[in-house]
């Protein structure tokens, strides 16, 4: 496991030259965090003094080794200190539930990302927003259109991007993982924008990915030292150690592009014939276009649309590679699956109606999601007030990590059997959704007012995509010389997204499926 304390040898020595710094923002940090009279911080492992468990805190498999720590220090809510930064990881749903639900108000701000926000110009993503007027104008905007209960613009795309998907991958099975990530990236795009979207080289969606990658490599908890010694950002770039600086000038020019392109071709086709409808259409043509605040809700639009890609994206993406693993790891689920589908669908390709009827299927879904949620970590927030649970002190400005991998995996809440994948612990006796056990989904979209508003998108899209993938192909593990299936062992990336890294399969078309593709293909 990497961590802190193995990173190369340059990096540990421009370090050390900041350790005044360092010590600094320990005093004062150590200060703003001393408990109250009677109450102590949660169980945290014995740390180093200034450093506290920098060199401990995991950079990979953070989510198997924080449940670790829970198990070793047997309690569900814990903590860490790093350079006087307060790190408390939540161990279970019913913490998360209490402090990020019920206490809101105070556990809805997230923590500071100075290299991205800062220095590379992040700064209007909604991920990353502080908890305030700015993040809630752009959370209203979205909500106000795209409701849940309204789908008129969402569903023909899913069943347009889907189509597309099919067919894809028809035309190209071994490219299962640049086919997805296209398909679902183009309908994120599609969706926000209205602008048409290629199947293959796409240049809105390669810079997006681009960017969203690189994004997510400056984000990473431990990955730069200014975003735990904030002042860092005032260092000259020249400086020994702040070789971050030159960095973020590099690629500062992605923040602009990735929002501003799209919404300026957006923009130019509005009103035109080559407009589709999408959230930036809708969202303009509810302005007043000579009102005073026309500018400034131009300016939320524009914000706003820019998170779809990367919050949308890798969800879907992630959700459904994990969904296709388990499926080819096990055969006698698929082949319920299939024998579902083929039972209520006769060979057509399913609608969103459909859903009551598919209760395995969705059982399947459910429990790939519990073993595989693609947030494994949730997103951090942060506390703006001190605060106490149970007899534990909770310090302002703490990192709280809600680990949605361990929770999702405890024998308390789906049994002894709870690491193991089991569609049925979904399902009552009779073959139903059994609504007393509790549903991934709770936890796997975030927690209280940061709540992921487009979960609902999210879920529809993946349902669809794998129904939709179950009618026409079976999926296969290739037989090694023995005629056996290879071994392919779990391999999970674990940075900030939890996805199978590239697996090898083999493709087979189902029944009727030649029809269905020749259908599809003539509607593109």
């Amino acid at each position: 496991m990497e961590t802190i304390s193995t990173l190369p040898g340059g990096w540990v020595q421009d370090a050390a030259v900041l350790l005044g710094g360092i010590s600094l923002s320990y005093y004062l940090r150590k200060r703003a965090t001393n408990g109250r009279a009677g109450f102590r911080q949660p169980p945290s492992l014995k740390g180093l003094p200034i450093l506290g468990n920098a060199l401990d805190i995991p950079l990979e498999n953070c989510q198997q080794e924080y449940s670790k720590w829970a198990k070793e220090l047997n309690s569900d809510i814990i903590s860490a200190s790093a350079l006087g930064m307060n790190i408390v990881v939540i161990d279970t749903l019913s913490i998360a539930l209490e402090l990020m639900d019920k206490r809101s108000s105070r556990y809805s701000s997230r923590p500071e990302t100075v290299m991205a926000k800062d220095l590379m110009g992040w700064d209007y993503l909604f991920a990353m927003l502080p908890y305030g007027e700015r993040w809630k104008e752009r959370r209203r905007m979205f909500v106000q259109h795209f409701r849940p209960a309204d789908t008129s613009i969402i569903r023909p795309q899913e069943h347009e991007f889907v189509g597309r998907f099919l067919v894809e991958l028809s035309r190209t099975p071994d490219r299962l993982f640049e086919v997805i990530r296209g398909s679902m990236g183009g309908f994120i795009i599609s969706l926000a924008y209205g602008i048409p979207i290629k199947a293959r080289g796409d240049p809105h969606l390669n810079f997006s990915e681009k960017s969203v990658r690189t994004l997510a490599e400056v984000t990473t908890p431990g990955s730069n030292f200014v975003d735990v010694l904030p002042f860092l950002k005032y260092v000259p770039a020249w400086l020994p150690g702040a070789g971050f600086q030159r960095r973020a000038r590099e690629l500062y020019y992605m923040s602009d592009k990735f929002r501003s392109s799209p919404f300026n071709e957006a923009v130019s086709s509005f009103g035109t014939s080559q407009a589709r409808p999408s959230f930036v259409s809708v969202a303009l043509g509810a302005i007043e276009e000579n009102s005073v605040d026309s500018e400034n809700q131009k300016q939320i639009i524009k914000d706003t649309a820019a998170m779809f890609y990367g919050a949308g994206t890798d969800t879907i993406v992630a959700s459904i590679l994990s969904w296709i693993w388990v499926m080819l790891k096990n055969p006698q689920v698929q082949a319920r699956v299939h024998e579902e589908l083929d039972r209520v669908l006769n060979g057509r390709l399913p609608e969103f109606e459909d859903q009551d009827q598919l209760p395995y299927l969705m059982a399947t879904l459910m429990e790939s999601m519990r073993l595989a949620p693609p947030a494994a970590i949730g997103v951090p927030h942060r506390s703006t007030e001190d605060d106490v649970y149970g007899d534990y002190f909770i310090p302002k400005d703490s990192v709280i990590i809600p680990n949605v991998w361990s929770m999702l995996r405890r024998e308390d809440e789906y049994g002894l059997d709870a690491g193991r994948f089991n569609p049925d612990r979904f399902l009552t006796p009779d073959g139903q959704i059994n609504t007393n056990v509790l549903d991934p989904h709770i936890a796997a979209f975030g927690f209280g007012r940061r709540s992921c508003p487009g979960a609902h998108i999210g879920r529809s899209m993946v349902w669809l995509a794998a129904a939709s993938l179950a009618t026409v192909f079976e999926w296969r593990e290739p037989l090694g010389e023995d005629g056996k299936p290879i071994d392919q062992p779990e391999d999970y990336e674990t940075g900030l997204l939890y996805q199978p890294n590239r697996f090898k399969y083999e493709l087979k078309l189902r029944p009727n499926a030649q029809d269905v593709l020749s259908e599809l293909e003539a509607q593109q």
